[in-house]
């Protein structure tokens, strides 16, 4: 009997699920713990592997699981995954319901497939949908700045939650792409085992004939959302992204939407997009906005590239973060108090905390107004501070691409 087998599984689980909450806080000192614990999911480690074209420490913790995976079939589901743990009480506590969905085909097992082949061209098209992603969310409600903030963080483990009370286990058994994963590690390696032994059979060629679909649909909808995301990234004016953020055309399927930066920037500048920047495709991703009532990207804070799991953000050392260009400062002279001559204003240029700004003094039109200097990265102290309203007089706009 193995070690598993002895202990019983709901203790295992239980203590898996506090480990989950532990890691996530995160309790620990280490600032990169978050991302290590969506790293632990193989279908999160290859799909964003294969996007970012790098391999990450954390998936060698991923390969063990996918190789213990292959022998016994769903074998993280039944002991590790924190979600599977709370909706699996939260089953046993729910409404009285049938299997209606035992009907249902393999639904895990094509959105893995989908994002993998998407993952190819660069654009993992459902890999927010892993288990581990969508628990970690919710964590960052303590640093949410509104109400649909909120609703954002937690939305994902929050439709889980109330689908499972009210129909049981169906995400868990048909619906999960990590589930669908390791069940095709399974089946793979149960292949290489038979391999040899008779001609595959009518189901198998109609199963592999899915599949392919699934993945020429995959890259599909990789190259379409690329072009978009491409399309509406020109087209705003106010689309910013935390520092590292790889090209627009990518971001939205690289990030998994754990909201790891939202929890871990201390200016609260990071929040979910409600798809108003960035379209669908990118709802849920992070922005940054800068307001009166919070601080701004502090230049002695990198946090948020660290803890990003699958490359959407790149982990930059806190020198390369503060010569990463988040945006570029610019000043509206018909607002600004200054240059109105209402005012003898100079908070822009005494908070800017790169040299970027000045107040000038303009001799031909005997007027003075700031401006800003190409060592602005946008990191928003000039925006934050500016006392005009409504309408800053300074703010971070997105630079657009040469």
């Amino acid at each position: 009997m193995t070690l598993l087998g002895r202990v019983p599984r709901r203790l295992i689980q239980l203590t898996c699920f506090l480990g989950a909450v532990v890691l996530v806080w995160p309790v620990l000192p280490w600032a990169i713990a978050p991302r290590f614990f969506q790293q632990f999911s193989p279908f999160v480690a290859l799909s964003s592997s294969l996007a970012a074209h790098s391999i990450g420490v954390g998936a060698i913790l991923a390969l063990v699981v996918a190789i213990i995976s292959s022998f016994k079939k769903r074998w993280f589901c039944l002991y590790l995954c924190p979600t599977g743990f709370l909706l699996e009480n939260t089953s046993r506590a729910g409404l009285r319901k049938t299997r209606w969905w035992a009907k249902l085909p393999p639904v895990g097992r094509y959105v893995a497939l989908i994002t993998i082949a998407g993952a190819v061209f660069g654009y993992p098209v459902l890999m927010w949908m892993d288990p581990l992603c969508i628990f970690s969310s919710p964590f960052a409600m303590n640093k949410a700045t509104n109400a649909m903030s909120v609703i954002l963080v937690s939305l994902g483990l929050g439709v889980l939650v109330g689908a499972t009370f009210i129909f049981g286990m169906a995400w868990c058994v048909r619906i999960c792409p990590l589930s669908g994963f390791q069940d095709m590690l399974f089946a793979m390696r149960k292949a290489l085992w038979t391999r040899l032994s008779g001609n595959p059979s009518t189901q198998k060629f109609l199963t592999a004939r899915r599949a392919f679909f699934a993945g020429a649909g995959g890259a599909l909808l990789a190259l379409g959302a690329r072009r978009l995301g491409a399309a509406r990234f020109k087209r705003s004016d106010t689309l910013l992204r935390p520092p590292g953020a790889v090209p627009e055309d990518r971001f939205a399927g690289l990030c998994i939407r754990c909201n790891n930066c939202v929890h871990s920037c201390p200016s609260k500048i990071i929040r979910p997009d409600t798809g108003h920047e960035a379209g669908l495709a990118g709802f849920g991703a992070p922005i940054i906005r800068y307001e009166k009532d919070y601080k701004y990207c502090l230049e002695t804070c990198n946090d948020c590239t660290q803890v990003c799991p699958t490359g959407a953000l790149t982990p930059l050392s806190l020198e390369r973060k503060n010569k990463y260009i988040i945006g570029v400062a610019l000043v509206d002279n018909n607002v600004c108090l200054t240059a109105l001559g209402k005012k003898e204003c100079d908070a822009c240029e005494h908070a800017c905390p790169y040299d970027a700004v000045h107040i000038t003094w303009d001799e031909d039109t005997y007027n003075a107004y700031p401006v800003v200097n190409d060592k602005c990265i946008g990191c928003g102290a000039c925006e934050v501070v500016c006392p005009t309203t409504p309408i800053r007089a300074i703010r971070v706009w997105t630079q657009k691409p040469a």
